[in-house]
């Protein structure tokens, strides 16, 4: 069992809204919050969490983790930078007396896939004789290494080397089985280190991956809370008001990003760390950072696999996703719900087993993830107009809801132009057919309800598609 988990009965007990907001996220380390908002108690079980100079803390940090000195701990690290982690990792960590030995993943100029196959080969190579696993890396790293600890029931600390995702506190990881991927609630981290000396010379791609996974945040909040309005369950706004005035610095030093400026990357990797607590607080559930842009970016993953279309970094996938939902919002609240009939949406709508077959067709060994979904959210002819009907009924008090957790589009798109930001199609090897196809497909492949869903059950598919990448801007 991690020591995270052992600690948390001596947890801290945060007692109030604005002392839980105010706090960075080390300040959150080991706590409880009873939410004032949906009454439930939020854990946060990881031990420490930092941004700053710290490879030569690491020691120090296992030691607390364990409780005595290290005898032996093992490093997980993708050997495309390895140059980077022996010469300014293990070099370091040695020479403070740490005994260390490696646990090296991947190939040199082959980007690496947090594949459960290779998981599992990676957990069978760990060193008995480490106590501990280091993770040095960004997310297919921090992702294996939750994966590779969790099997082997061994503490482990990560170490960002890029702020490239935000899922380094998060206590899911996003995995890869037959083509798809899919997210596992594995063991949280004991502790998380984002050592900036490192980051600020992280390639470009990387930081830009990281503005775009922390840009979610625009979507993901806004589809939970539309999905809570129409179906109902849980919502709660704490995950978003909690990473507010990270998102906040994050834009102000977007120019600063762009120019690896030591305090903008140290913004951007507080920013991540709280972004990951935000799933972490709701016991792994990703609805918080994850909607309808995800949604894109796992469906263009699906066809890097299916069709060897090139493969992206996540991150830079959901900026384009962010961009391209932020207009799809802006588009449907331009909707007239009066003008749709929904005689004629059930009329034109294909049957489900036409969907079933042409998924089969498609997507091949992937259909059954598609069809499973579409059996779930496929509603009948007279739920179907119940649904139009209510919304059409409701469509104000929807917006009016919704709305706060959904930016407009421009205000999103400057900051990461500043940034340096790809934000076109083109910069991730999509084409616009690619892009239609996420968008009319993607509630397909995904069971979580988004604004994707809601476009489909009132009829605005395939037409929307093609005016909401236009509006996006992401064609050029």
């Amino acid at each position: 069992m991690p020591f995270s988990t052992i600690i948390m009965g001596m947890a801290t007990s945060i007692l109030s809204l604005q002392d839980f907001l105010s706090r960075d996220s080390n300040g959150l380390s080991h706590s409880t919050f009873s939410c004032p908002y949906c009454g439930k108690t939020h854990q946060v079980p990881i031990g420490e969490m930092r941004v700053g100079y710290l490879v030569e803390e690491i020691p120090h940090a296992l030691e607390r983790i364990l409780q005595h000195p290290p005898r032996k701990a093992q490093i997980l690290f993708d050997r495309a930078i390895e140059e980077v982690i022996l010469e300014q990792v293990t070099r370091p960590l040695r020479q403070n007396g740490l005994n260390l030995s490696l646990l090296p993943a991947g190939e040199k100029g082959v980007l690496l896939d947090s594949e459960t196959e290779l998981g599992n080969r990676l957990a069978l190579a760990v060193d008995d004789e480490a106590e501990i696993l280091i993770g040095a890396g960004s997310g297919v790293i921090c992702d294996l290494t939750k994966w590779v600890a969790t099997r082997t029931q061994r503490p482990f600390l990560i170490l960002g080397t890029a702020p490239s995702m935000n899922a380094f506190t998060s206590i899911t990881a996003t995995m890869t089985e037959n083509d798809v991927k899919t997210s596992v609630l594995l063991n949280p981290a004991d502790a998380v280190f984002l050592d900036v000396n490192i980051m600020v010379n992280a390639p470009m791609s990387m930081i830009h991956a990281g503005v775009g996974d922390l840009a979610a945040r625009s979507i993901c909040n806004a589809d939970w809370k539309l999905s809570h309005f129409i179906r109902g369950g849980y919502f709660c706004p704490l995950p978003y008001e909690m990473t507010t005035e990270n998102e906040r610095q994050v834009h102000a030093s977007a120019r600063g990003i762009a120019h690896r400026e030591t305090q903008a990357i140290s913004f951007l990797g507080e920013a991540i760390l709280k972004s990951g607590l935000s799933m972490t607080i709701l016991n792994g559930e990703t609805s918080p950072s994850s909607g309808a842009e995800h949604v894109i970016s796992h469906f263009w993953d699906l066809l890097t696999h299916t069709r060897h279309l090139p493969k992206n970094l996540h991150g830079t996938q959901v900026g384009v996703g962010t961009i391209i939902m932020l207009a799809f919002y802006e588009y449907m609240r331009k909707i007239d719900p009066g003008k749709i009939d929904p005689r004629q949406v059930i009329r034109r709508r294909p049957p489900v087993e036409d969907l079933l077959r042409e998924n089969q067709a498609r997507y091949g060994k992937a259909a059954p993830i598609f069809n499973e979904v579409v059996k779930t959210k496929y509603l009948t002819d007279d739920a179907l107009a119940d649904r139009i009907r209510w919304v059409q009924n409701h469509w104000e008090q929807l917006w009016n809801a919704v709305t706060p957790y959904a930016p407009s589009l421009e205000s999103i798109r400057e900051p990461l132009h500043q940034a340096g930001m790809p934000m076109s199609l083109s910069a991730v090897h999509r084409s616009k057919e690619d892009a239609m196809e996420a968008l009319i497909k993607g509630p397909q492949y995904r069971s979580r309800y988004t604004l994707l869903d809601l476009a489909w059950e009132l009829g605005l598919f395939p037409e929307a598609a093609e005016a909401v990448l236009d509006l996006a801007g992401v064609l050029e």
